[in-house]
């Protein structure tokens, strides 16, 4: 399950965090604890080492704060100027709603060189549930689904789209006023995850409704399967020209997103986020950037675990699962992205710690696997990050730890930026959970390649990889890691070099 799916949509954006705050840790606490502030994020993580000028930050989903106790945020009040410029040096920028008592702000952020970076989540029916009548006409007998929270009684009908502009005109208002106020918002990465979607509850609601029998195309009522792949469709349709639009419409050059959009093609289908299913045909339209979704989520062990493996439940083999699940939504969205359509973004969420399922026996993903992944996503096509962080008491170094992992690869692969940029991706293969082989990621341009490789066995295994066309190199795949830095030479040689 989505969590976000089921909580309110706040204006904010720290609805999510405040309801986590509560779930048990699902390993115990450290015995040092660390307080989330600004001073001690600044002491224990360093400034990049390499340039990251010009390109997309990262923002986190819990504010930062000045002290625990700060609530300047949620007030729209900025930070020192100082401590917004020690945040970019990290490649970090705070996130902000679009919501105009974030204006000075958002001023602040500009006028310390970061860059404006809107997120808001919502969910349930949201803008379709926005307009007179906008629920299921559904019998008197119908049996409500004993899944869907006190939150939300029934489903919107899909096919309403005054909701939708009244958002849309909402939208174009709110960028307009932060146009004139002198802002240039970078990127609008919503985190969107209300209705429409194609679930089964969702599908029963529709078919038994008598508007939408009226609605609908003939068929695509009578079975689930038609029915995801017509609401994932209408929904790409839907975000695209009352969500995309307006904001291209303020800001042309602005990175803008939503949760879990991504390619995926009835050829090369793309996972959903928690492996649970194939996602129906799906496009980005005016999105310019994809959000694939790689969360260390316990709940993979619910989903996915096998009796037959015959494993322990240790954090080795957890973390092979984890790898799994992912390295999949980004590497079959990339599959998909080289064939139609290479040059948009992909913006993914990524945390190492996601306790949906609270079990304290299932293991957390290590860190260093957990850092792993993250190279191999940078190899994969990747243009930025949105770092998930919200509190897990009492494990209080964890906020800041997700912060600090992805600041650290990110320095450690900015020294193949140029590559990063406007290279071409080398494989998207997905290593199933017992997989003892080589797994390998890497980028091309030009004459230059890097490559990162490991195994998930005990021992160094070999492959040969191909960086250049009709070019085969063999390399070595330790389970801690390597990576390669390669260069076509004339005479068809390959210069093959580590990197520490």
């Amino acid at each position: 399950m989505q969590i976000s799916r089921w909580i309110p949509a706040l204006g904010a954006i720290t609805w999510c965090a405040s309801v986590l705050a509560a779930a048990p840790a699902t390993q115990p606490a450290p015995k040092e604890q660390i307080p989330y502030t600004v001073p001690e994020l600044l002491k224990r993580i360093p400034p990049l080492k390499h340039d990251a000028s010009g390109r997309l930050q990262f923002i986190t989903w819990t504010p930062f704060r000045m002290s625990e106790k700060d609530d300047s945020y949620e007030h729209g009040k900025p930070l020192p100027e100082e401590m917004y410029r020690e945040l970019g040096k990290r490649g970090l920028t705070q996130m902000i709603p679009p919501r105009v008592e974030y204006i000075p702000l958002a001023l602040a952020l500009q006028k310390a060189g970061l860059k404006v970076v809107m997120v808001e989540g919502e969910a349930f029916n949201g803008p379709a549930g926005d307009m007179p009548d906008p629920l299921h006409h559904l019998p008197a007998n119908f049996a409500r689904d004993p899944d869907l929270p006190a939150q939300q009684p029934h489903y919107a009908c899909p096919l309403l789209y005054e909701g939708w502009k009244r958002k849309a005109d909402k939208v174009r208002e709110v960028m307009n006023k932060f146009k004139s106020a002198g802002v240039t918002v970078d990127a609008v990465w919503l985190d969107w995850e209300n209705e429409p979607w194609g679930g089964k509850s969702q599908w029963r609601e529709a078919a038994a409704c008598s508007r939408c029998r009226k609605m609908f195309p003939p068929g695509v009522l009578d079975d689930q399967k038609k029915y995801r792949q017509f609401i994932t469709a209408l929904r790409d349709d839907l975000f695209s020209t009352y969500v995309a639009a307006p904001i291209a419409e303020v800001f042309p050059l602005a990175s803008t997103t939503n949760w879990e959009v991504v390619y995926s093609s009835l050829e090369h289908p793309t996972m959903q986020a928690w492996g649970l299913y194939d996602i129906a045909p799906a496009g980005l339209h005016l999105f310019t950037a994809a959000n694939p979704v790689a969360y260390g989520n316990s709940i993979y062990y619910q989903y996915h675990w096998k009796r037959e493996w015959n494993w322990p439940l240790d954090e080795s083999h957890m973390d092979r699962l984890y790898t799994h699940i992912m390295f999949g939504q980004v590497s079959q969205h990339r599959q998909n992205a080289m064939r139609v359509a290479p040059w948009k973004q992909s913006v993914p969420w990524v945390a190492r710690y996601c306790p949906d399922d609270e079990d304290p026996k299932i293991p957390v993903l290590t860190r260093p696997r957990y850092r792993e992944i993250l190279r191999h996503i940078w190899l994969r096509g990747t243009d930025a990050m949105q770092i998930f962080n919200p509190p897990r008491p009492p494990w209080s170094a964890i906020i800041t730890e997700e912060i600090e992992d992805v600041v650290v690869i990110y320095d450690e692969m900015l020294e193949y930026r140029k590559i990063l940029e406007r290279g071409t991706v080398l494989n998207v293969d997905v290593p199933a959970v017992q997989h003892e082989g080589a797994i390998w990621s890497g980028m091309r341009l030009g004459d230059e390649a890097v490559v990162r490789a490991f195994t998930e066995g005990k021992t160094t295994v070999s492959a040969e990889v191909s960086p250049f066309e009709g070019m085969k190199v063999k390399i070595e795949c330790p389970p801690e890691g390597q990576t390669y830095v390669m260069k076509l030479l004339s005479g068809a040689k390959v210069e093959v070099r580590k990197v520490k």
